[in-house]
């Protein structure tokens, strides 16, 4: 009987862990998202909650590589708890830095000592609502509108030689 019991849960242990991808669209719309994962090929799963750290949720892309954890050992009651969608994961971080991105390429990298860098890669600005504050000098690679007024193509009008100041740009 110790033998039966033995085999048993060594099947449980090697099922603890599986490895599959992302088969449709995960649903975002309760309060766990859940996904459908295809395991060694063939097996499908639906409904399989995607566990996400506080403070940080998205919705992964179809084709991405799950570490499903079954609880018990048992397949039937599996959660996500590792993902990662390889091709547009950022290569070539350096050691430290940290970065947060998308799969159109959108990137904010934390970068290990020399400040926060973003870049938008999919030709659409980046959107903060909201009031935003930034401590320490702010270095902008191109143009930047405020107010509505482009910085570098903006015309001040009232100027006089001198000791004179401008007037607030013309719109």
């Amino acid at each position: 009987m110790s033998h039966s019991y033995a085999d048993r849960l060594f099947r449980r242990l090697q099922g603890l862990f599986q490895i599959g991808r992302i088969s449709t669209p995960p649903d975002d719309t309760g309060s766990v998202q859940t996904g459908q994962v295809t395991l060694n090929g063939t097996a499908i799963r639906d409904g399989v909650p995607i566990v996400q750290d506080y403070g940080f949720s998205a919705v992964l892309p179809v084709g991405s590589q799950a570490v499903v954890l079954n609880v018990s050992g048992d397949a039937s009651n599996g959660v996500v708890i590792r993902s990662i969608h390889q091709a547009s994961r950022p290569k070539g971080l350096k050691n430290g830095q940290v970065c947060l991105f998308d799969m159109a390429g959108n990137q904010v990298l934390l970068t290990n000592g020399s400040g926060i860098t973003v870049t938008p890669q999919s030709g659409q600005p980046i959107t903060l609502n909201g009031k935003t504050v930034i401590n320490g000098p702010l270095d902008v690679s191109d143009d930047a509108t405020i107010g509505g007024i482009g910085f570098l193509e903006h015309l001040h009008g009232g100027v006089q030689s001198g000791g004179s100041t401008t007037e607030k740009p013309q719109s």
